[in-house]
């Protein structure tokens, strides 16, 4: 299997990853809507995405294991397209890698240690309506940086189809134009053979009229 058998391939696993970590985000919102973005004076929002995020972290480690396979699956996928990278593509490759990074640090940093918050109680420096907001707030940097991904994945396929089809028009127009000359050539020899024919049969008249 060629290399560039390869790309496709990480393409579909950076993009399956990144659609299931917003997923993932998406199954939040209910209860980050009603923390972050609306005023609730009775604190029952925040009752019911500390008991949500609660959940999340007593689930069995299969469930997070599973999470953090599929960002594997989607880092992998980053490092085949960027093993031989195009040069018009190592720039949409780096910067996906580098989105991909700042997605899993912030999941590493804010949420992970936000819902071992949710078990423990202990917010730090912050209360626990605060500190639940900041795990909204760092799901919504998550979701911006995942958009870019698909951004710049989608931005690549598409400079990739539009240089292929240019070459298709250029090579279709060098081949009309190579045939256009083969014909004329062509025309130019039948043309040169007729002369040439024309000639020697006049050479031919002139001996016999000489005789």
């Amino acid at each position: 299997m060629a290399y560039k058998d390869l790309v496709p391939v990480g393409t579909s696993l950076i993009i399956g990853a990144t659609s299931f970590g917003l997923g993932v985000i998406y199954s939040q919102w209910p209860y980050d809507l009603n923390t972050l973005w609306r005023y609730d004076s009775t604190g029952l929002a925040f009752d019911r995405s500390l008991a949500h995020y609660s959940v999340w972290a007593n689930s069995p480690m299969y469930v997070h294991y599973t999470f953090h396979a599929v960002m594997g699956l989607g880092l992998i996928g980053t490092f085949i397209k960027l093993y031989k990278p195009s040069e018009d593509a190592k720039y949409f490759e780096y910067g996906t890698l580098g989105l991909m990074m700042i997605a899993i640090i912030v999941y590493l940093t804010n949420l992970r240690v936000g819902i071992n918050s949710c078990l423990s109680g202990e917010w730090g420096e912050v209360d626990r309506n605060t500190g639940i907001n900041v795990m909204a707030a760092s799901q919504v940097m998550v979701v911006l940086v995942l958009i870019g991904v698909l951004v710049l994945q989608g931005g690549l396929y598409y400079a990739e189809w539009y240089d292929n089809k240019l070459k298709e028009e250029f090579y279709r127009k060098e081949a009309e134009e190579a045939a256009a000359a083969a014909v004329d050539a062509e025309k130019q020899e039948e043309e040169a053979v007729g002369e040439a024919s024309g000639v020697e049969k006049k050479k031919k008249d002139a001996k016999k009229r000489k005789q």
